[in-house]
């Protein structure tokens, strides 16, 4: 919340979880100190499921800007039966997008299961389920969006260091730097740097570096409580190539509502006109 006052930045919304291949990672010479506390940012409660209404400002270097408004359905499965969660969004805005629909189901890595997709395009009047993307990584409606900046990224893909403490507003944070243990075509970072808060334990900035290790983009992350559960309530992220600046305003946002595992299905995407 601190680095939100403090300079705007960048953000992605994504809907897929990235695996790789093979890449050795700079080693946890912190005797797992890095490790540790990025578990424990992990196990901050976000709530068995969330509504809420997603709004995106894109303002890229020209001076042109779009807008892009959704509301989404989420669940967490913490892995049964192999899932980790479900996704229904449904677009709003532009005009020309609204009543179309997105479904997810992603699955944790060990599952042996392939993320599925669907696709409701009003004007068609048809469900069209998607080709596996789970190793594509590709922006998000021409934006600077990527689905693996917005996923929660499994611990064991990288290895976690400990690089210091560091205080900013008064506000003590512990910076950890995430390195891929094996190398993925379709994961773009050589490495992540995470400013973590030591109170509370929520991740508010985050820096991606590129394969070249050039810093490539910078996202901040302010938080809201809601109930007992944590959720992100701004975001704002920057490219530091193209300099193209996205801003995610979350609103409406509810905690814990009871939703069912039936209304993750076809006939829920198709009810968006009716809400």
């Amino acid at each position: 919340m601190n680095f939100l006052k403090n300079r705007p930045l960048s953000v992605l919304l994504g809907f897929i979880v990235i695996f790789g291949f093979s890449l050795s990672a700079r080693a946890e010479d912190d005797g797992g100190k890095g490790r540790g506390i990025v578990e424990r940012a992990h196990q901050v409660y976000g709530g068995k499921d969330q509504q809420s209404k997603l709004t995106f400002f894109i303002k890229e270097a020209s001076g042109e800007e779009r807008k892009i408004a959704m509301r989404r359905v989420w669940k967490n499965y913490n892995g049964e039966k192999g899932i980790d969660s479900k996704v229904i969004i449904f677009q709003e805005y532009p005009p020309e997008t609204n009543g179309s629909s997105f479904m997810g189901w992603f699955y944790r890595p060990g599952s042996g299961k392939k993320n599925e997709a669907w696709l409701y395009i009003p004007l068609l009047k048809k469900i069209e389920q998607l080709p596996d993307t789970s190793n594509r990584d590709e922006s998000f409606q021409e934006s600077d969006i990527k689905p693996s900046d917005m996923m929660v990224r499994p611990i064991d893909l990288d290895g976690h260091h400990f690089l210091r403490e560091e205080t900013i507003s008064n506000k003590t944070y512990e910076v950890i730097e995430s390195t891929p243990k094996q190398k993925d075509p379709n994961y773009p970072y050589s490495k992540v740097q995470s400013w973590i808060s030591k109170d509370e334990r929520l991740t508010e900035k985050i820096d991606y570096y590129d394969n070249d290790g050039h810093l490539f983009k910078q996202q901040l992350i302010s938080w809201k409580k809601v109930k007992t559960a944590f959720v992100w309530e701004k975001v704002v992220t920057s490219n530091m190539l193209n300099h193209n600046v996205t801003t995610l305003n979350i609103s409406d946002i509810k905690v814990d509502t009871g939703v069912g595992d039936p209304f993750f299905s076809q006939r829920s995407m198709k009810s968006a006109n009716k809400k």
